[in-house]
């Protein structure tokens, strides 16, 4: 086994070689004698380092077909983070709340640059979104839908991910640690203040009802399991 040090740096070596050939996601990788070769190592050396990008997304295994370049999606990052969130000690309501605070940073400037433009059919579909959280068995699913459509009308792909990303935890920290959950009308009505704002293309407005919003889950939040702000609450 590589050590960890020489590890790490094999590993950065084998991006590099897929930056500088510039191999896009799905490309085959080069052979693991190529990788011998070309960065000077032995083979079991190669096989830790593709583990270790194998478990961030960068490359991608398919038995039978050979190794490709990976997606490098978010879940190595999901996994990661909910661990972070998760572990207990003194740090856990801090992280939770920097969690939650960085979500809203995120939405709040989203929302303000979709206020200023944006599609017609959007309102349409974020009015659908409210009536299933409103009376729908998916109001879950709606409330995700929701804010992933406010991010993918900003046109910033990053930023998408990242919002999917804190949602999926907070939702995964809820349902581990408990809390109280909002009623669907309440929900549903701070959803709908922010597509009000929306369509009166009022950014001033779209930020307080995000902001409002958001109040209304560190509320809910302070009844947490760990008391001050240490579970988190429904997030929608």
């Amino acid at each position: 086994m590589a050590r960890p040090q020489l590890g790490d740096e094999i590993s950065k070596r084998i991006i590099d070689l897929i930056i500088e050939r510039d191999l896009p996601p799905g490309s085959p990788m080069p052979t693991e004698l190529d990788l011998m070769a070309d960065i000077g190592v032995s083979r079991n050396s190669i096989r830790e380092a593709i583990r270790a990008l194998r478990a961030l997304g960068i490359v991608e295994v398919r038995h039978g077909y050979g190794t490709f370049v990976g997606s490098a999606g978010s879940e190595a990052l999901r996994t990661w983070l909910l661990f972070r969130t998760r572990t207990p000690g003194a740090g856990t309501t801090g992280r939770l709340r920097d969690l939650l605070e960085v979500r809203e940073m995120l939405e709040t400037e989203l929302t303000r640059r979709v206020a200023r433009r944006h599609r017609p059919e959007l309102i349409s579909a974020l009015e659908s979104c409210v009536v299933r959280m409103r009376k729908g068995p998916d109001s879950a699913a709606a409330d995700r839908e929701f804010h992933d459509l406010i991010c993918a009308e900003a046109g910033f792909d990053l930023a998408r991910e990242l919002t999917r990303l804190f949602w999926d935890v907070y939702r995964a920290a809820e349902a581990e640690l408990g809390g109280p959950a909002g009623s669907a009308s309440s929900t549903a009505k701070r959803h709908q203040a922010i597509v009000d704002a929306l369509v009166a293309g009022d950014a001033d407005a779209a930020e307080e009802a995000v902001h409002r919003h958001f109040d209304e889950v560190r509320k809910r939040a302070k009844a947490g399991k760990y008391g001050g702000f240490g579970v988190a609450a429904p997030v929608e």
